[in-house]
């Protein structure tokens, strides 16, 4: 009988027990994989972020507002290239938590030249700008509810009360950035002419576009500096460390989500490290048996660890197959809910480290029972009854 053949052997010993540990063993590297994708999507705006734009806000706090009045200010800076603005508008379509999206206020103009990574057809970018009440919308948001060019869409303002209507005048999709497909924006003109005198030539943030990325620290410099001593100071940074600022708001969640990734392994170690160690201590007199015939210690070490390979290659490649169409069904579940999630959603880096990450871990679990069986004197091995 050759080697691979008593392996076999050994593995099918018990049909039933194989398969549950490989059964439990995919579920473990599914989760592994889903977890850390669902890390990996918190990150993924920050990873596209885009080296030469820089974020102007309120300094007190992400949530309070500046003077439109500080954008000429602004401009005038040295090393500026461009500039615009926005404010986030949180309306609601529905009443239902699943109605919400992104909604924004923006300078049309100025918007679509320094988030030039959207794409949006020529007529529909002229039809947006001189249309103060036009909205232009996500592909995947139009495609959520079915709207299209023309359509007038009625949103209930949170931060802004009321009841605020808008026509589609464009509808985007995005190269790469930061900007999601599943959002709405509209021209600021459209809220201002229509708020109380307290709260009008009010915008949430600054976007600045600067001419050399190598010097953007210099440019962001020089913004707060410009506005230390105002009643409005402001902090500006990289488009990326903006974004990582919001993310660092879910810290604790993602800490969560990273421990149990890791509980994870540890529970796949115990699973088939338990499983390994009753197949080991049912076969002590048969590998002793083996010993009795010749065979030396290293190769019942290595009999046993070719078993812990084959099931741990068979849980990560159930875990890796299932893995992928989880996670769609996850994105397109609740993609709508945090503001749009990307296409490209899931690393070939992650699916290759979990199906690693479950053979090494099955290794592990087999090299402690197959050195507790070689450590066993041949003689009280084959007096040993299971």
């Amino acid at each position: 009988m050759t080697f691979g053949r008593l392996v076999w052997k050994d593995l099918l010993r018990n049909p039933l027990r194989l398969a549950l540990t490989v059964l439990a063993g995919g579920v473990g590297v599914m989760a592994f994989i889903f977890l850390r994708t669902v890390v990996d999507l918190f990150y993924s705006s920050a990873e596209s972020a885009q080296a030469d734009r820089l974020f102007t806000r309120a300094k007190a706090s992400i949530t309070a507002d500046l003077p439109l009045s500080y954008q000429t200010r602004i401009s005038a800076v040295p090393g500026v290239d461009d500039l615009t603005f926005y404010g986030f508008f949180g309306g609601r379509y529905g009443e239902s938590q699943r109605d919400f999206f992104g909604s924004a206020f923006v300078d049309p103009p100025s918007f679509m030249r320094v988030f030039d990574e959207l794409v949006v057809p020529p007529q529909q970018v002229v039809a947006f700008q001189e249309d103060p009440c036009g909205a232009l919308i996500g592909k995947d948001l139009a495609k959520r509810y079915g709207w299209k060019e023309g359509d007038r869409v009625t949103l209930k303002g949170t931060i802004y009360p009321g009841e605020w209507s808008f026509t589609v005048r464009g509808i985007y999709d995005v190269r790469t950035g930061t900007l999601d497909t599943s959002s709405l924006f509209f021209g600021f003109r459209c809220l201002n002419e229509k708020l109380p005198k307290d709260r009008k030539d009010r915008v949430g943030a600054f976007m600045i576009r600067v001419e050399d990325p190598s010097r953007s620290a210099a440019v962001a410099s020089a913004v707060d500096a410009m506005f230390a001593n105002s009643p409005y100071p402001t902090r500006t940074e990289s488009e990326r460390a903006a974004t990582l600022g919001f993310i660092s708001m879910l810290s604790a969640i993602i800490t969560a989500v990273q421990v149990v990734a890791t509980v994870i392994l540890l529970i796949i170690l115990l699973v088939i490290g338990n499983t390994l160690a009753m197949s080991v201590r049912e076969r002590t007199r048969d590998l002793s048996t083996l010993r009795a015939m010749g065979f030396k210690s290293g190769r019942v070490v290595m009999l046993v660890l070719f078993e812990s390979l084959a099931i741990g290659l068979a849980s990560a490649g159930l875990g890796v197959l299932v893995a992928p169409p989880l996670i769609r069904g996850f994105v397109a579940l609740v993609g709508s809910q945090m503001g749009g999630l990307p296409a490209e959603f899931m690393r070939g880096s992650t699916l290759v480290f979990g199906a690693l990450a479950a053979v090494v871990v099955a290794l592990l679990a087999g090299a402690i029972p197959a050195l507790r069986a070689i450590r066993i004197p041949v003689a009280e091995g084959l007096r040993k009854v299971a």
